[in-house]
């Protein structure tokens, strides 16, 4: 069974229901190859990390144009926000499609993701907060993956209206509404990603193309 946030509510009120959003509508240009498609012990990146998001949220859903692995053909579908770049398109798409939900946003280059580890970030949800942005260094937010609330929208709608580098995720970090706890060392591996072949190589010899 999944387990809903909602039971982990702190005082104030019920959170609202998680849903997961899988971004694919990235380039992979550094990659030279679609990320999602990268295998790792014989199972693509994308269904890797949806089968480990489906054990704790109640919905997933795919954002993004980008190719997907045959086993995941039937999954919900959602174009990327038009006109903007990046995470951020994909997080106003998983929004337009469910404004009431809060999302937990994937990035389809971090195969080690654990259940664990999400539990852990889904644990740092709190009533009045808008977000939750781990931290894997003391000087840098994680937008990905990353919990955002519905009271995000108007916040994420804002960064959306920028230019060029004030578009990114990150600087929702700012914003007073925005949690940014530490990630535990015994989960912090599981937040290793892969944008480029050397960062793909670090991940071991179980990383490699599909």
């Amino acid at each position: 069974m999944p387990t809903s946030s909602r039971a982990e509510a702190k005082p104030g009120g019920a959170l609202p229901a998680l849903r997961a959003a899988l971004l694919v509508g990235g380039a992979s240009s550094r990659m030279g190859t679609p990320k999602q498609l990268l295998a790792i012990e014989g199972e693509t990146f994308a269904e890797r990390i949806a089968r480990t998001a489906e054990r704790l949220t109640e919905r997933l859903v795919i954002c993004g144009a980008g190719e997907l692995p045959a086993p995941l053909a039937g999954a919900t579908r959602v174009a990327d926000a038009a006109g903007v770049a990046g995470p951020l398109a994909g997080l106003l798409a998983a929004f337009a499609h469910d404004p009431e939900s809060a999302w937990l946003a994937l990035s389809c280059d971090q195969p080690l993701l654990t259940r664990e580890a999400l539990e852990w970030l889904a644990g740092e949800r709190r009533s009045g907060a808008i977000a939750v942005m781990p931290r894997l260094v003391v000087d840098r937010v994680e937008p990905l993956p990353a919990i955002y609330e519905p009271a995000a929208r108007s916040a994420l709608a804002a960064l959306a209206a920028k230019q060029g580098s004030a578009r990114s995720l990150q600087r929702l970090a700012d914003h007073p509404g925005v949690r940014t706890p530490q990630v535990p060392d015994e989960l912090a591996s599981a937040f290793a990603g892969a944008n480029d072949p050397a960062e793909l190589a670090r991940l071991g010899p179980r990383g490699g193309p599909a």
